[in-house]
């Protein structure tokens, strides 16, 4: 009889719990971590609904049972403990600080044993209900209150990029819990809370699980779903969209491994969220692909905000392409993007030329430095597809090296060098660089010694490498190849 009663008075928080249980099954965007604690949530709602029966029960002896105080405290913590489980749900408020816990560990003591101090409440010997007369009797509410607003500032603190439409649901959430609540203190109704509890898990479920499901679940931004919905739902307040592109994420990937590159995607998207607030929306929208919204922002603003996130990539290892564009009030968010992508590719193709650049100042930086150690200097010529010789460029390091200042000096002529060849090795140096041209076979290599004039007329002794490089056809692409001046070692010519 007991036991139907119970299901009769409890039939709609039974019901939407089991209803609940039964569709986390089939919640695909949801970890394990958050299937879990909700279904432990389930299980203390229910534990309430069942010891607030009991209590109810034990509310008709004439004499006072122990188990009424005792099943009044466990019902009292119940409820901060069915919040702080709450708080556990979402996976972005999973590894909350240590100090969530202290108030209602503190708490336990001082209500179980509130019996017999009266700090709080206690029933007398003929079983009637006391509280003290002061804010204490309030205690177990600002137990709970403390616990919904720590899930308040979780939700805003965790969920704020979705703040357009998701406010409004952890607003409506919270109040409905709330105003029960409140409802029940002020008009001083005895009642069970399990049906409210139960509904209010409920919204909140449903709210993380569409929020989830929104959410790109490596980066925590908002995912390409989202994209395509805001695009269209969010057109008239879009003042600018934004196209990004991670750089070398591949190269990442290959070398450092992808555990590397999901935690550089992960850098990025922290970068590209920074100081969000309501201004704007990120999403990843690809592997290393990303975009933005901005909502009613000129164009001074995005240009800064983007500058901010360059600043916060420049802290990291990691670049990106950025292109942006203005929406027109005729323009679509499709045209508008598709302008961006054009110039984040030019960016990007200016970050790469940039850094080749750079990679080549460095080679040649680091090339020079050793000819200079090793007192040498470099000789390069280009042929064109007839093989003629095009161009000839002598390096700064071999003019230095005899005595030289720059190109208007010592010109990049062939002749510049054959004509300082010593008379008794000219005939055969130049018959040597000529053969090794003509040497189709591309098995000869230039290498050869000879006494060199330099610009204040002395003759020194250099030693001279060079390789041909054929196109397919075997005619001549470029020569390269190498001076040392080797006089220290050998006999010059005085």
């Amino acid at each position: 009889m007991y036991i139907l009663e119970f299901l009769l008075e409890h039939y709609i928080m039974l019901a939407e719990l089991i209803g609940l249980w039964l569709l986390m099954d089939s919640g695909i965007h949801l970890t394990k971590n958050t299937v879990l604690v909700t279904r432990i949530v389930i299980i203390l709602i229910f534990t309430e609904s069942v010891l607030w029966s009991l209590e109810l029960w034990t509310r008709s002896f004439e004499t006072l049972s122990i188990a009424r105080p005792i099943l009044s405290s466990t019902i009292y913590l119940l409820h901060p403990a069915i919040m702080i489980g709450i708080i556990g749900m979402g996976d972005g408020i999973r590894k909350q600080k240590m100090w969530i816990h202290i108030p209602i560990t503190i708490s336990i003591p001082l209500i179980y044993t509130s019996q017999w101090t009266h700090l709080i409440f206690w029933y007398t010997a003929d079983n009637v209900y006391k509280t003290v007369d002061s804010f204490f009797k309030y205690y177990p509410y600002i137990l709970f209150f403390f616990y919904a607003f720590t899930l308040g500032f979780y939700l805003i603190e965790n969920f704020s990029l979705f703040y357009r439409r998701a406010r409004k649901g952890v607003f409506f959430t919270l109040v409905f819990s709330l105003m029960g609540v409140i409802l029940h203190v002020v008009v001083d109704v005895d009642t069970d809370y399990s049906t409210l509890f139960a509904s209010a898990l409920i919204l909140y479920y449903l709210f993380l699980y569409m929020n989830t499901s929104k959410m790109d679940p490596l980066t925590r931004l908002m995912n390409r779903q989202c994209y395509y919905a805001d695009s269209k739902k969010g057109r008239e307040r879009i003042s600018a969209v934004v196209s990004v592109d991670m750089n070398d994420l591949k190269k990442i990937n290959d070398t450092m491994g992808h555990k590397a590159g999901d935690e550089a995607l992960q850098t990025v998207g922290r970068c590209l969220n920074f100081k969000a607030g309501r201004a704007k929306n990120v999403y990843r929208i690809g592997g290393d692909e990303f975009a933005i919204f901005y909502y009613a922002k000129d164009e001074a603003y995005v240009q800064k905000d983007i500058e901010l996130i360059k600043k916060e990539l420049s802290k990291t290892p990691y670049v990106c392409a950025f292109g942006y564009t203005m929406i027109g009030k005729s323009e679509t968010i499709d045209s508008a993007m598709t302008d961006a992508d054009q110039k984040m590719y030019q960016n990007k193709a200016a970050i790469k030329h940039t850094n080749i650049m750079n990679i080549a100042a460095m080679k040649q930086a680091t090339i020079e430095a050793i000819h200079e150690a090793l007192n040498s200097g470099m000789w390069g010529m280009d042929f064109d597809e007839e093989g003629n010789m095009i161009k000839v460029e002598w390096s700064q390091q071999f003019r230095k090296m005899i005595g030289f200042d720059d190109e208007s000096d010592f010109p990049n002529e062939l002749e510049s060098w054959s004509d300082r060849l010593h008379p008794d090795d000219k005939e055969r140096v130049l018959k040597e660089f000529n053969d090794t041209i003509a040497d189709y076979t591309n098995e000869k290599t230039y290498d050869v010694e000879y006494n060199f004039k330099t610009k204040d007329g002395q003759w020194r002794r250099f030693h001279a490498i060079g390789k041909l490089l054929r196109r397919d056809n075997g005619i001549p692409l470029s020569y390269v190849g190498i001076f040392v001046d080797i006089t220290d070692g050998a006999n010059a010519v005085s």
